[in-house]
């Protein structure tokens, strides 16, 4: 073997030794990065304990806060609830609302679309400190993976007529400062199912609830049931039909409640002395055996700048006492929003509402206590509630809206009502200038 040929074996063989230690290391790097994913991996896997058993979609889950808040001066006669009232934070409330969990599942099958959480603190309502609860609740929407299953458990606003979508989340686009003065709303514990089919043509909403005032409290033995069924042929038409039934009502008061009156026994609120017929009668204290109520609602938005409603109902409270102690309740409203774009695209953030309502006993000689405002002065003797309201506002932005509002109110007495009682019912007119903000 001559001196070059020893040395082209010797450069291959180094070669050859390199290329084995370049696979022996890249070997170990490779087996290196397999053990570090295997740590990472079991670094990041739950413990047994803690293992979800049913899959959700990775990703940040949003919470959000939110507000509304109104301020302005209120006024009116003797007789109004605003009487003397002045500058005033009118209403503050705050919401919280959580997404917990999308698309759900077991295994391949779906379970829940959505799980979400919300909250309401009312911290101020009608210029008084509040601080209470309004919504709590759970939502699971999208069960089964259908539009006709959502579970509401928790606390929520009593899904009967349309006027509670304007309370709570509702009352930074409400168009006017005062509510109706009959129509039903308030909050309730117990579970709520909802759903709709998905051209969201038709839909429904029950619940079952204890049916009382109060937060988290149950004195009567009979729960409240509650069906509401819409429908919405057109874009621009939507119908609705309610229905509640209760069994017995405790001493903390029915719900729903009606404008500013609730279910109470006849007198139970008030020191005024009760005419009944056109006679003093004592108070009852017994509760209500039963409730019942029925309704329906048709709103109009022919074009994006009008809005009309129209709606009423009757809401029958079947006494343990005397039959003279039942009491049968009608409201109605009719009301008009028109925006200022109808006229001038210019005018758009203007708005003007006309609204017309009423609460009464349809009975003469009984009364009812129409609103809470007046149990010191009227107590259970009001017969008939009426207003004619009309608001003007201007939208300062997305955020924002002032609103003067003047209501036009009559309170019409049972028979026999002394002239003192008609002397306190004069005069219940209201006015109010009121900013409002929502963020």
């Amino acid at each position: 073997m001559n001196a070059r040929t020893a040395g082209v074996l010797t450069f291959a063989l180094l070669a050859v030794s390199a290329r084995a230690d370049d696979a022996a290391r890249i070997e170990a790097l490779e087996r290196r990065v397999a053990e570090l994913e295997a740590r990472l991996s079991q670094a990041e896997a739950p413990e047994p304990s803690q293992a979800a058993p049913f899959a959700a979609r990775d990703g940040d889950l949003p919470i959000t806060l939110s507000g509304t808040a109104r301020v302005g001066w209120f006024g009116g006669g003797d007789a109004s609830d605003v009487d003397e009232v002045g500058a005033s934070i009118w209403d503050a409330r705050f919401f919280l609302d959580a997404e917990l969990a999308e698309n759900v599942q077991l295994g391949a099958h779906p379970l829940v679309r959505n799980l979400g959480f919300s909250f309401e603190w009312n911290l101020v309502r009608r210029g008084e400190l509040f601080n209470d609860v309004g919504d709590l609740y759970v939502d699971l929407q999208g069960i089964a993976g259908s539009s006709w299953l959502n579970l509401r458990p928790g606390r929520f606003m009593i899904p009967v007529g349309e006027i509670y979508s304007r309370y709570g989340r509702g009352l930074g686009s409400d168009p006017f400062i005062s509510k109706p003065l009959g129509a039903p709303w308030w909050w309730d514990e117990g579970v709520m199912l909802y759903g709709s089919a998905p051209s969201e043509r038709f839909g429904y909403i029950a619940s079952l609830t204890n049916g009382e005032t109060p937060l988290s409290f149950d004195d009567g033995d009979g729960e409240q049931l509650t069906l509401k069924l819409w429908l919405r042929p057109r874009d621009w038409l939507r119908i609705s039909a309610s229905a509640l039934r209760s069994g017995e009502i405790g001493s903390g008061g029915g719900a729903p409640w009606l404008g500013e009156t609730w279910a109470t026994p006849v007198g139970v609120l008030s020191g005024v002395p009760t005419l009944i017929d056109g006679a003093p009668a004592p108070p009852s204290f017994a509760p209500f055996d039963s409730s019942w109520l029925a309704g329906g609602d048709v709103v109009l938005t022919p074009r994006e700048d009008v809005r009309l409603w129209i709606g009423g109902g009757q809401y029958e409270l079947d006494s343990r006492d005397a039959q003279i102690y039942d009491r049968s309740l009608h409201y109605w409203i009719a009301e008009l929003v028109l925006r200022g774009g109808l006229l001038q695209p210019e005018l758009a953030p203007g708005f003007l509402g006309l609204r017309a309502d009423s609460i009464a006993t349809g009975d003469s000689g009984r009364g009812y206590l129409l609103a809470i405002d007046y149990a010191d002065s009227l107590g259970y003797n009001m017969r008939r509630f009426t207003a004619y309201t009309v608001v003007l506002g201007w939208r300062l932005g997305g955020l924002a809206a002032l609103r003067a509002e003047y209501s036009l109110r009559d309170i019409d007495l049972v028979r026999g009502a002394t002239p003192a009682l008609r002397d306190a019912a004069r005069n219940a007119d209201s006015f109010a200038l009121e900013l409002g903000i929502s963020f």
